[in-house]
């Protein structure tokens, strides 16, 4: 039986929210990423998903979103760490943006 639970976590100045929806969700959205034709996974493809199925506020968020390269990487990498079921709520930290 797995338990869904939400994370929050604030980087440079904006509070997003993460949602893990389970273990089977979590191969969907991988499966989903692979670049055609290959092995590898896209990073874009890979945003894209955790940006719609696991970050659940703010809504809509986009790569576009971001101003820097290091918050995009901050948050997606967060983002993907909640849907790998690796952060609980009891991890939840408040950053600048300057801390991991």
């Amino acid at each position: 039986m797995s338990k869904f639970y939400v994370v929050e976590k604030e980087i440079n100045g904006t509070t997003y929210k993460a949602q893990f929806n389970g273990i089977s969700a979590y191969y969907d959205i991988v499966e989903n990423s692979y670049i055609d034709g290959t092995s590898n996974i896209s990073t874009k493809k890979l945003a894209k998903h955790i940006f719609e199925k696991v970050i659940i506020e703010p809504k809509g968020l986009t790569m576009d979103d971001f101003e820097s390269i290091e918050e995009f990487n901050e948050v997606a990498y967060w983002g993907r760490s909640v849907m790998e079921g690796k952060l609980k709520p009891s991890d939840n930290k408040k950053t600048t943006g300057k801390e991991g």
